[in-house]
C-alpha cells in the first residue's frame, strides 16, 4: 500500500492539526507567555510562513531533511500521546497506568493511518464542522461568563517571553504540518499558508477566549493548567461534556495528521509497505511516550526544530534552483 494524501484533504487536515497544536503548546505545554498568548501564536505563524512557502521546492529532493522532518514529527506526536493519556488519567475514575492508557489511543491511530491520508484529511473536514457547532455552543452558554479584563496586561509577562512563544510555536507548526511535505501534487504556496493562517487564527481566537474564562496561572503545574481549560468551575458541568470531547478529538485528530505524515516520510525513505511504515511510527510513538527525557527533548525540538528544518528546507530548495527561479 502507497501512503497519499490528496492537496485538498491535506490543507484540512494541516489547518486542524496547527490549530490544535499551537492552542495546546500555548495554554497547557508552555503558559510562560501569559495573556501574550495570543501574540506568540501570530508571531510563530510569521516565522513559518516562508517555510511552507518554500516547502514546495523541496518535496523532490533533500533525504536530510526528510529524516529531520521525521524526527521532529516522530518526537512531538509521542510528546502529543504523552499528553493525551495524561489527559485521560486526569479524567479517569481510577488509577489506570498512562501506559494503558495510551494503548487504546494507538491503536484508533494505527486504523486511521491504514485507511489512508485521504481518510485523515476528509475526516478533519468532518470534524472541523462538529468543532464549530460545538464551540458556537459553548461560547454562547457561557458568554455572560467572559472577562475580557483578564486579558490585561496584553503583553502578559513582557516581549521575551512572547517572542520565545513564537519559536516554539513555529516548531510545533512544523510537527504539525507535515502532512503538506509528503502531498504529491504541486498546488503552490498559497494553499499552504492558507492552512497556516487559518489553523494559528483559530488557534489564537481559541486563546483568547480560554483567557476570557480564566486567569493565566503561568507557575501552576500542567494538570492544574488543563484542569483551568476544562473544569474551571466558572463553566457549567452541563458544558464540560463538549469542552472534553473538544480536547480529546483535536488531540487524536493532531496524532493522526503527524502519525500518517511520518509513516509517508518513511516510506518515502526506506521504500518499505504503507502498513508496516504506520505500525513502526506508532509504536515507536507510543515508546517514546514513555520515555523519561521526552518532555526535555519535546521542549528542544519546539524551540531549535523550527531553526533546523528551515535551514535544511532552504537548503534543499537552493539545489532545486527554487530560489533562483
Amino acid at each position: 500500500m502507497r501512503l497519499r494524501i490528496g492537496a485538498r484533504p491535506a490543507r484540512a487536515a494541516a489547518l486542524c492539526a496547527i490549530a490544535a497544536r499551537v492552542f495546546m503548546g500555548l495554554t497547557v505545554d508552555m503558559p510562560t507567555t501569559r495573556n501574550g498568548a495570543w501574540l506568540s501564536a501570530l508571531f510563530g505563524a510569521l516565522l513559518a510562513g516562508p517555510w511552507l512557502a518554500f516547502l514546495r521546492y523541496a518535496r523532490a529532493r533533500g533525504m536530510l531533511l526528510r529524516s529531520a522532518l521525521l524526527a521532529v514529527t516522530v518526537i512531538d506526536a509521542a510528546a502529543v500521546l504523552a499528553a493525551l493519556a495524561r489527559s485521560a488519567g486526569y479524567l479517569a475514575l481510577d488509577r489506570t497506568s498512562p501506559a494503558l492508557l495510551a494503548i487504546p489511543a494507538g491503536i484508533a491511530l494505527l486504523w486511521g493511518v491504514w485507511r489512508n491520508g485521504d481518510a485523515v484529511g476528509y475526516a478533519a473536514m468532518i470534524w472541523a464542522r462538529i468543532a464549530l457547532a460545538l464551540l458556537l455552543i459553548v461560547g454562547f452558554l457561557q458568554a455572560r461568563s467572559f472577562k475580557p479584563a483578564w486579558l490585561t496586561p496584553v503583553l502578559g509577562s513582557g516581549w521575551p517571553d512572547v517572542l520565545d512563544g513564537g519559536v516554539h510555536a513555529a516548531g510545533w507548526i512544523v510537527s504539525a504540518s507535515g502532512i503538506l511535505f509528503v502531498v504529491e501534487e504541486d498546488g503552490g504556496a498559497g494553499p499552504a499558508l492558507g492552512a497556516l493562517a487559518g489553523g494559528v487564527g483559530v488557534a489564537a481566537l481559541l486563546i483568547v477566549l480560554a483567557g476570557m474564562l480564566t486567569p493565566t496561572r503561568a507557575l501552576s503545574g500542567w494538570i492544574i493548567r488543563l484542569d483551568d481549560l476544562l473544569c474551571n468551575g466558572r463553566a457549567p458541568l452541563y458544558l464540560q461534556l463538549p469542552l472534553i470531547a473538544l480536547w480529546f478529538a483535536a488531540l487524536l485528530h493532531l496524532l493522526a495528521c503527524q502519525c500518517f505524515a511520518a509513516a509517508a516520510l518513511v516510506q518515502r525513505l526506506t521504500g518499505a509497505g504503507g502498513r508496516l511504515c504506520g505500525t513502526l511510527i506508532v509504536l515507536a510513538a507510543l515508546l517514546l511516550s514513555r520515555v523519561g527525557v521526552l518532555e526535555m527533548a519535546s521542549a528542544m525540538l519546539a524551540r531549535y526544530g523550527f531553526a533546523a528544518t528551515a535551514a535544511l528546507t532552504a537548503l534543499s530548495a537552493r539545489r532545486k534552483g527554487g530560489l533562483s527561479a
